[in-house]
């Protein structure tokens, strides 16, 4: 098995299970022993594990949860399990509960009521059939969300642990199998918020909802035990110059020789099969002919993971941009002749740039302007458990209101949320869960370093997303000085191991400490969420306007991105007209230092390159038990409030309609 374990660990915090390793001249990424997989959906094998599962809560002792894995720790929690990791437990007399979906029970109603608040333990088990033929083939476990730190045994064995809820991970179960019947037991455990400084989120007042179980996709995943793990594309001009690197894993004791062969295709136009599927084979059009993507020999030793990458030149290409989203897809097959093994893995991507140029950015050397509205992932009745028709559905109407960037609030969004804002057009703002972090919360990232972990799983899951643009690091933290010191080390650890040409950046609170932030400095964009005459001092308009003078004074060579305005309605929408009022004064200070003006137009001596609306739907907060009601719709997605029309007037005028 991979996750190899020593028999004890010494104490100190939950280790991350996420390594770059240098092989050769390229740097891999690995986790719990393999490499990082692509989790875009791929046309292999595949056992879904959606369905009924039997639950059971339990008080978890957070502590022994959090606590660096041992095989002497597996014994202890084994015993404490009383034989539920076995395949022979009896668990009919377990509550049945459909997953993937909240532990938490979701009324549907858009109230303090709506979710209950469950931050704690639970078991889940369940049976799966697995046909001979994968007992010769690697199989992967791969999870796109576990809320917030799991343990998984496949057939009473322990097959691997990961904490955080917001971020996919994949565990190799190959071993474990049986032909038949097996067994799959999950013990979650999800700590309240504010609880322990080590968590993200850490803090109890968290403005979002905290899920407790199986959130997103969890499946099973069959392939040649030499297969390809990944393959990331990164265009390297408007030209047409791709930088291509594969990662090719050998999962067995034999070593052994294949061919490795690519191809590329333009994507379809037609609307309806591009947002009919997530699978990248269901959007293939025309073959593009492409220079220098000669086939390759292979060799690999046993359990050996290696490297193949290729300089490619498309001709003519046709460029991803909001207005037009071009995409291609890249197929990669290997084949082992001599046993009649292949395996094909395809992607989507697009060929376009993104850069800043003094205070503008930039999109295939052209400067845009991002009219952004963001999004929490969340519904009355699914909580945060997502769905390709649910997303895509969301993302249409924040296009309808002439948005052209979503910000997916604060933690990444599911796999489905990017594919769909490539083929609509949607720039997307891409953040990891650091929710205004304090001294103490950074200084355990420094020993711990899960905020390093989230930050790589973020990146290698959307890796080939062109709609993503920003990367960024935290929202909101008061801590200054360490934040600084944070934001270097994962822009350094981007550009040094898994460089994709992206802006990175962070959403800093406007009086935290104020335009001069220090932390900053290694950003390529300065970002801020401004509440000027609602969180901070100054009026909507003057605040703001003064606020944006002086962050240009002292940031005079960075384009300012407005991460978050907006105002609540309350829940009775009484304060609707005071939702209204704020948004006007707050957009016209921006506006009026904008990179263009109100009807969309070029302004030289604008330096506020984007902004970003709070948000479309109201949402579930975590800490009182009640609906945020900063939302243009209610969570409905059909009641809306009479701010929505005036945004949509107002950023249909920016888009030049």
């Amino acid at each position: 098995m991979c996750n190899r374990l020593p028999q004890q660990m010494t104490d100190g915090f939950l280790l991350p299970t996420f390594q770059i390793e240098q092989v050769k001249e390229h740097a891999i990424a690995f986790q719990s022993g393999i490499p990082v997989p692509t989790f875009e959906p791929q046309k292999r094998q595949t056992l879904s594990l959606h369905g009924v599962w039997r639950k059971q809560r339990f008080a978890a002792d957070h502590d022994q949860s959090l606590t660096p894995r041992s095989m002497k720790w597996i014994s202890e929690v084994e015993a404490d399990a009383k034989g539920r990791t076995e395949l022979q437990y009896d668990d009919s007399e377990w509550t049945a509960i459909e997953l993937p979906g909240p532990e938490n029970r979701m009324s549907g109603e858009e109230s303090s009521a709506g979710a209950e608040r469950y931050e704690d333990g639970v078991w889940y088990r369940r049976t799966f059939h697995v046909p001979i033929h994968w007992l010769e083939m690697a199989v992967t476990l791969k999870s796109l969300g576990i809320s917030y730190v799991c343990d998984i045994w496949i057939n009473g064995q322990w097959a691997g642990y990961h904490e955080g809820g917001f971020t996919p991970f994949a565990l190799d179960v190959t071993s474990m199998l049986r032909e038949g019947t097996n067994m799959i037991t999950i013990r979650i455990d999800n700590p309240p918020w504010g609880s322990r400084i080590d968590m993200i989120p850490a803090r109890a007042d968290t403005d979002f909802f905290n899920y407790t179980g199986v959130i997103q996709d969890l499946y099973l995943e069959a392939a040649p035990t030499i297969h390809i793990a990944r393959l990331d594309v990164v265009p390297q001009n408007e030209q047409g110059r791709l930088f291509v690197k594969a990662v090719i894993e050998n999962r067995s004791a034999v070593g052994a020789q294949a061919t490795l062969e690519g191809k590329l295709y333009e994507a379809t136009t037609e609307t309806d099969k591009l947002l009919a599927s997530p699978y990248a084979d269901d959007i293939r059009a025309s073959v593009v002919a492409v220079d220098d993507w000669e086939p390759r020999s292979v060799k690999l030793e046993p359990w050996q993971s290696i490297v193949v990458t290729w300089h490619l030149h498309v001709h003519e290409p046709k460029l991803w941009d909001m207005e037009h989203p071009h995409l291609y897809v890249a197929e990669l097959s290997l084949c082992r002749e001599q046993l009649e093994q292949r395996d094909q893995l395809a992607t989507q991507f697009g060929i376009r740039t993104i850069r800043t140029s003094g205070t503008q950015i930039q999109l295939n050397g052209h400067a845009v302007f991002l009219r952004g509205i963001a999004r929490h992932e969340e519904w009355p009745r699914y909580g945060r458990t997502a769905a390709w028709e649910r997303i895509k559905t969301d993302l249409q109407q924040i296009q309808q209101l002439h948005a052209n960037m979503v910000r997916t609030a604060h933690y990444p969004n599911h796999i489905y949320t990017y594919l769909l804002t490539d083929r609509l057009g949607l720039a997307a703002m891409s953040e990891i869960p650091l929710w205004q972090f304090e001294t103490i919360h950074y200084e355990a990232q420094e020993q711990k370093r899960l905020a390093d972990q989230m930050w790589r799983e973020m990146i290698y899951s959307q890796f080939n997303r062109p709609s993503v643009l920003l990367w960024s690091t935290q929202n909101e933290s008061k801590e200054v000085k360490l934040r600084k010191i944070y934001n270097e080390r994962l822009v350094h650890d981007v550009r040094s191991n898994y460089a994709d040409d992206r802006l990175i950046t962070q959403s800093a609170a406007a009086d935290q400490p104020g335009a001069h932030d220090e932390s900053m400095e290694p950003l390529d964009v300065a970002a801020w969420t401004m509440y000027f005459g609602i969180f901070h001092g100054g009026t909507a308009y003057e605040g703001t306007q003064q606020f944006l003078e002086e962050a240009h004074k002292l940031w005079p060579d960075k384009p300012i991105l407005n991460t978050e305005y907006g105002y609540w309605s309350q829940e009775d929408n009484s304060d609707a007209h005071k939702q209204v009022q704020m948004y006007h004064e707050t957009l016209r200070a921006l506006l009026e230092r904008a990179t263009v003006t109100a009807a969309g137009l070029p302004r030289p001596e604008g330096f506020v390159a984007g902004i970003d609306y709070w948000s479309i739907y109201n949402w579930y907060v975590n800490h009182s038990q009640w609906v945020q009601t900063m939302g243009l719709y209610q969570m409905d997605r059909l009641r809306e409030k009479p701010v929505k029309q005036l945004l949509q007037q107002d950023y249909g005028r920016l888009a030049g309609r």
